[in-house]
């Protein structure tokens, strides 16, 4: 079908996209203590086993490995495949704050609300929908047309080391779990722990730092409380861990305040200032600015006080510039540190680089174009993605540029009129990667 028709064709079906998609959203997919057969949990797995029913009814043919990945597919004439890979899996939504149940689609206006409306589940879900659409026209494409939903990409994308062990790699692929227009590189990342050992009489007022601490967001609440019982609270704007600037994080209002007190703890406390208030790192000495992926990131997303032991710990993440690499930014970092301190390495992701001139990001740079009319050159991004957990795939949607800060908050959602133009933008990518030639 041309453009016309297409957009023709997912404004009618529109409505019944959305009652598929309801059937997800309804399912609080947070990962939980694995148990037999669920090992994510059972939220994760009845989401994929929901979303592969549905891809049935469509009449696509379905894989799952283990609970923990699954697909949905259009052979073609080769078994080698294209994908769109998405993620089903979500992350906690505590009811405070959100205007309606976070576990229903909510259709207001021109808006979708709910957990997982655009990280990922609207988006991934969109791609099946686009696989149908091809399903129905009856295309047999060169390459066979996968559809991937992991359960795991949340809580480190286990699920694709499975689905790695497994199966062959796709020629190239996209996943919707980005932004637009395509991504070409993504930072680095590393969580942390810093430890500091408070070695005098300093902190011993203090009980414990209490607050919902997260490495997906920083808090907007955090409550001090001392040995007397006295407590003080400070409060801020949640925002996404990978985009600090858009809030402001209780973490450093309470550092900020704490930090005049004397003695070591009020030392350890001015570090900890410095690294929250000053998103660019360059307080604690490891400010960076990359030609290609901009300016390096720090995110303060929690802390601890460990009365047993006088220690201060300090939960952040990093998000660097591909032309640094980890063991320079740790070098970096060391030299800067509170005395008597130990640093720990939480987790850490490689940075991600992809030529902008390969032909599949030429091409995805071409049909974002004439979908939406918007310049299309590939961009960087801060965020992590499944791009780096399966080879030959870049992130390629779905949020527009100016839309930032709306994943992992309450009232997460997503335009019905954005989310038609994914739809379309994701028809004619699969369509368009079936046909290419990667020899």
């Amino acid at each position: 079908m041309n453009f016309s028709e297409l957009k023709q064709t997912i404004a009618e079906k529109t409505p019944f996209f959305q009652t598929q998609l309801a059937k997800v959203i309804q399912i609080p997919s947070i990962k939980s203590l694995g148990e037999d057969q669920a090992p994510f949990g059972r939220g994760p797995k009845a989401a994929l086993e929901t979303t592969l029913r549905i891809a049935q009814s469509f009449g696509l043919k379905t894989s799952q490995l283990s609970n923990q990945v699954g697909w949905a597919e259009l052979p073609g004439k080769t078994a080698n495949y294209i994908a769109a890979l998405g993620h089903l899996d979500v992350v906690a939504a505590p009811l405070t704050g959100w205007n309606s149940d976070p576990f229903q689609l909510t259709i207001k206006d021109d808006y979708m609300y709910g957990r997982g409306v655009l990280d990922n589940k609207g988006p991934i879900m969109g791609a099946l929908f686009a696989l149908s659409l091809l399903k129905a026209e009856k295309l047999f494409p060169q390459h066979t047309i996968r559809v991937i939903f992991g359960t795991d990409e949340e809580s480190g994308s286990a699920d694709l080391k499975t689905y790695n062990s497994v199966e062959q790699p796709p020629l190239a692929g996209f996943t919707p779990d980005g932004k637009y227009p395509v991504v070409y590189a993504e930072r680095g990342m590393v969580r942390l722990s810093l430890l500091i050992k408070i070695q005098d009489q300093s902190s011993l007022d203090i009980a414990s730092i209490d607050g919902e601490f997260s490495p997906s967001y920083l808090p907007d609440r955090v409550q001090l409380k001392f040995v007397s019982g006295q407590r003080q609270t400070y409060s801020g704007i949640k925002t996404p861990s990978n985009a600090p600037d858009l809030g402001k994080n209780a973490l450093a209002a309470l550092a900020q305040a704490q930090s005049s007190r004397t003695g070591k703890i009020g030392e350890a406390f001015k570090w900890m200032a410095a690294a929250a208030t000053d998103t660019t790192g360059s307080q604690i000495g490891i400010g960076y600015v990359g030609k290609v992926s901009g300016k390096l990131q720090i995110s303060v997303y929690g802390a601890a006080y460990l009365a047993s032991t006088q220690q201060l710990r300090v939960d952040f993440s990093i998000r660097y510039p591909i032309e640094l690499t980890q063991e320079q930014l740790i070098q970096n970092l060391t030299k800067g540190l509170p005395t008597n301190s130990l640093l720990l390495v939480r987790q850490a992701v490689a940075p991600l680089y992809r030529d902008p001139q390969l032909p599949i990001i030429q091409k995805m740079s071409s049909i974002y174009e004439s979908v939406t009319g918007l310049d299309g050159t590939p961009v960087t991004t801060t965020g992590i993605t499944y791009a780096r957990s399966l080879p030959n795939i870049v992130a390629f949607g779905p949020s527009f540029p100016g839309q930032r800060g709306i994943a992992h908050k309450e009232n997460e959602w997503l335009r019905i009129s954005d989310w038609q133009k994914i739809i379309a933008i994701e028809y004619l990518t699969l369509k368009s990667l079936a046909e290419m030639d990667f020899n």
